[in-house]
Parts: C-alpha cells; structure tokens; sequence
C-alpha cells in the first residue's frame, strides 16, 4: 500500500483560507464523492466482476490515506479544533451477543471512554483499564492535529452532571447554546463547575502531572496534540456533594492559552460516573458476572439480603411468609448460578415470585434489575481458540493454536503451530505442532503469523478464528507432540449478525446514496448471500455441534448446562 507521507500535503491557496476549514472540507468531499459515484457506475459496467463492496472498500482506505490540508502558519485561534477523550480498550470480548468467541467472556469492550463508578481515589481509568488521553482534532478533516499548539494548556475540572445535562441536553439548552458563543458556552460549563469538596479541597487532584490553580483547575501542557491523562483521580464522592440517588459526575476538558485567555478549541465532556466512599469497596458489582461468583456481586444483593438467600426456608420462617411450590434445590442460594436458576424458576410461577420479593424486601424494579444481572452471567469455558490465515499469500494453510480461560483468549501466547496438511487418502486435516515439537524454522513462522492473528481478533467477526471442543488444560496435560485434527473442528464460528455487521458498518463510514443503494440490491461480499433474509436461512440450515469443554471445564459447567448451547451456528469451513 502506499506511504501516505509519500503523498505530501496540498497547500491551502489564500483565497481559501477565510473560508472555515469544515465547509471547505465538506465541499470538497461532496465533490469527490460525486465523482466517484460516477467513476463507479461505468466501472462496474465496464468490469462486472467488481462488486460494489471491494470499491467501497477501496473508498474508505484511500480517504483514510489522505494527508490533512496544509493552512500555513495560521493562528491556534483561528483553527477549527475540537478536544476528545479516546482510550485504546485493552478487553478482549466483543459486545456482539451472538458472537461464540466472546460469549462467555465476562470482559467486554468499552462503548464509553469512562467508567460507571469509581471509589474515591481510584485513578480515572477506562473500564478495561487503559488510560484515557485527549486528543486535538481538526474538526474540517477529523483527524489529529499535532501541529502549531504552542503555549496550548489544557485545564481539566469536575461539573455537576445533572446541572450539565439540564444546561446543555435538554431542548431548551440545546436551543440557547446554539445560538450562543463560545463565551456564553464557556459561562455555561463555570456555572456547573464544582472545584471542591466538603473540606474546601480540590476536588480533581492528580497523583502525578498537573498543577493546581487558584481555583482548582487542573492544569497542563499538551504535546504533539495527544496528552494522557495524568493520575487523576477524585477526592470526595458525589453523594456527599450533590442530591439525589446516585447523582453522577462530569469531567471536562477546555483549552486556554498560557497567558490565560481562553481559545476557540472545542471542549470535551465525559461520559456521567459516579464516585463512591471506599467502605463500599467490599461490595463492588461486575458489570458481567460469572455463574460461580458470589451471589452478592448481583445488583441490590446488600448482606441481609444475602443472608436471607443463603438459607430460604429458614428465613420465610422467621418472617412468616410462604414460600409455595419451592423445591428444596432452590432453597440455598449462595451463587449467581444459583440466584439465576431461583429466578427462572420464579418466572413461571407469579404467585412465588411475588412471595420471595416480599420475602428479600425487593420491589418489583429491584428485583427486574438484579434478574437481568444474574442473566448476564457468563460459564467457565476454557474451550482452545484456533486461527487459521485466510491470506492467499504468506502464510496460507498456517495458523495458531491459542489457550483460553474464563472465556478470555490468550491471543499473545500461541499453543502450538497449526499447518493444513493432505492425508494419504486425500482427506484435509489440520497438524498441531507445540511449541515444544517446532524447529528454529517453525518458531520463525509462529512470531510472523502472531501479529496477523491479533489483528484478525480485533477485526469485527474475528476473522479466521474458532471454538475447538477441546478443553485448554486437557491440551496442555497431553503429551508434547505433533497431532492430527479433523479439518472438520476448524469450522469458522460464523454469528448471525457479524456478517452484516461488517457490511453495514462499513457502508457507514462514507455514506454514498448511490452504493448504499447498489449494495441493498446486490450481493453481501461477507457472505455471498443476496441479503440478510437469505443469510438467517442459510444458518438455519447449517447447524451443526461445535461441542462443549472437556474434563474439568465441563465439571465446572455441570450444574449450569441449561446456560451452554448444546449447538451454534456456523458457516461452512473457509478453509476445507
């Protein structure tokens, strides 16, 4: 692919520079995409066999290699700039539900930069972990812009999040504040502001990086237009600044110059969190549990409540309620696995149902909300993951064998070397080499492919990669030698909506009516199916077993086999 530093930057004339740079960009782009509309119409005639989907694939890649316009030496002031919070998640689960890769992966990517909830001290991290960071975009392309921010300081303060959304989400606020400029904007965000605590102390304080001002704004410099964000972190919780049942938390950043004056860069603003006193650490939620966690990491599971499940029986008893129907299996509720089976069984009979809500003092809103919790809840599946390349150059017929554990992948730690091979019958079959059994010339082949792996994991369908019904640890207790698998376990898992998740997503990304309308009409090049009717048919009638984990995998799942498909959908094997 070509550099795209070997395509330099086109200047700006200076007739255009008092044009804003979004409008000039947004002509542009309507003009280029005109043309290509075109471009595409008579080469789609001219050459049949290029399918719309390759073009707006090429589409896309070639306006992602465009360089930014060079606007000359022009004033930070005078720059269309806009601030955003990024991270780069470190969760390896997809949040495409259907997906057999990552659905018992209780580690999801973020669809938000911050958190929910943090205690008060926690640095302010992204719910995976990563850093967050704020980074200058030239709001005319999107891209980062690096250039021409000296003397730029960034000051980071707290807003109260139900004043902000009241001045600024509302239609009401929404009318006023677009009409109003970045003076009236900036008042706006200081009538939100809450710069201390109780203790007349900041309330954002850095660990390290930052100083304080007067006021307590948390200031700092920003290089090569990306800064991360220092170890922030918040020093008293918002229930004890603010009303209200879990009132949350704001974070902002705005830039100003050295000398104080504000500049016309566009703030950001934080996703809502809330911030907690530490003593509630003990009782921390998950997000996903898994089925062998604690019954108090569900939501609303306070000790009383907790102690009254662990023993039903006795504590209808002491409070004089019946509990009608309830088989004794369901009396002792000490795991989410246990609440989530009590609640299915809750779900066919009204009458206990409302009988254990009075029992654990849970109306109906609560127990809904700890219900849908407990549903969430992932199995122990330590099933092994393989990649197969589908590259038809370097690397075809090659691919790595990968552990997994609680749902979690170890995609930097390949197993073995995967080689497809021909049986003396003719017949595919698929050779494992451990590491173990590889010569200095395979390991050579393992550290190639490692990256391209990783990089199909992270692509929306996780290209390439499957369930193998062979348990991580049984695998790893075998004798370290070279086996033979059935080409047949190598089937890719194919979920029902990645296929036209890709394919839409990326239709998206440039948006012309013309090959929107072509694509409806024609064909899915993820799939080669005609459209997403035809797809779903074409899962019904490919269903086949995958398996379920071995041994100690499977003795772990045993009282949960409702919760573990016996079969999923796939595709027919791209590789046999």
């Amino acid at each position: 692919m070509l550099a795209t530093a070997s395509l330099g930057t086109v200047r700006v004339p200076r007739e255009l520079l008092q044009v804003k740079g979004t409008t000039l960009e947004e002509y542009v782009r309507n003009r280029l995409m005109q043309f290509i509309r075109c471009f595409t119409l008579r080469l789609v005639q001219l050459v049949p066999q290029v399918g719309p989907g390759l073009l707006e694939s090429i589409v896309r890649e070639t306006f992602d290699m465009l360089p930014s316009p060079d606007y000359g030496q022009v004033p930070v002031d005078q720059l269309e700039l806009q601030l955003v919070f990024r991270h780069d998640c470190m969760a390896l689960g997809c949040n495409e539900p259907q997906c057999c890769l990552c659905q018992h992966n209780s580690q999801r990517r973020c669809s938000v930069n911050f958190n929910k909830k943090y205690l008060v001290g926690d640095k302010l991290l992204a719910k995976c972990g990563a850093a967050i960071r704020v980074e200058v975009l030239d709001r005319a392309t999107g891209k980062l812009h690096d250039a021409g921010l000296t003397g730029v300081h960034l000051e980071l303060f707290t807003l109260d999040g139900a004043a902000y959304d009241a001045h600024f989400l509302c239609d009401a606020g929404r009318a006023h504040l677009a009409a109003a400029g970045p003076d009236a904007i900036n008042a706006e965000l200081d009538a939100c502001a809450l710069l201390s605590n109780n203790r007349n102390q900041p309330l954002l304080a850095a660990h390290a990086g930052g100083q304080q001002d007067d006021t307590g704004r948390l200031i700092t410099k920003i290089e090569g237009g990306c800064l991360v964000l220092p170890e922030v972190y918040l020093t008293d919780s918002s229930e004890a600044l603010l009303s209200g049942r879990k009132p949350p938390f704001r974070l902002v950043v705005r830039a100003r110059h050295a000398d104080g004056r504000r500049l016309a860069i566009k703030h950001a603003v934080s996703e809502p969190f809330v911030v907690a006193t530490r003593r509630v650490r003990a009782s921390h939620k998950v997000e996903i549990p898994a089925m062998d966690d604690p019954v108090s990491k569900l939501e609303h599971m306070g000790r009383e409540t907790v102690k009254k499940l662990a023993d039903l029986r006795a504590a209808a008893q002491a409070q004089g309620v019946s509990l009608t129907g309830l088989e004794p299996e369901y009396c002792r509720v000490e795991k989410v696995g246990d609440f989530h089976n009590l609640v299915n069984r809750a779900d066919v009979d009204g009458q206990l149902r409302g009988q254990l809500q009075a029992l654990l003092k849970l109306p109906k809103e609560k127990w809904d909300e700890a219900a849908e919790h407990a549903r969430r809840a992932v199995v122990p599946d330590s099933r092994l993951r393989g990649w197969l390349s589908q590259s038809g150059g370097v690397g075809a017929g090659l691919g790595l064998l990968f552990g997994c554990r609680m749902g979690a992948a170890d995609i930097k730690r390949p197993l073995a070397l995967l080689q497809v091979v021909m049986s003396p019958t003719g017949v595919q079959q698929v050779e494992v080499v451990p590491l173990s059994s590889q010569t200095p010339a395979q390991r050579d082949v393992v550290r190639q492919l490692l990256p391209q792996a990783e990089a199909s994991w992270w692509a929306p369908g996780h290209t390439g990669w499957t369930v193998l019904p062979v348990d991580t640890h049984d695998f790893q207790a075998k004798p370290l030698t070279p086996v033979m698998l059935d080409m047949s376990m190598f089937h890719q898992v194919a979920p029902a909506q990645h296929a036209l998740m890709q394919h839409t997503a990326a239709l998206r990304l440039s948006q012309p009516p013309a090959a929107l309308a072509a694509a409806a009409a024609g064909t899915l090049p993820a799939t080669g199916v005609t459209d997403a009717a035809a797809l779903q048919r074409l899962l019904k009638t490919q269903q086949a077993a995958v398996g379920g984990p071995d041994s100690a995998a499977a003795a772990a799942a045993a009282p949960y086999q409702g919760w573990l498909p016996a079969s999923v959908p796939v595709l027919d094997s791209p590789f046999g």
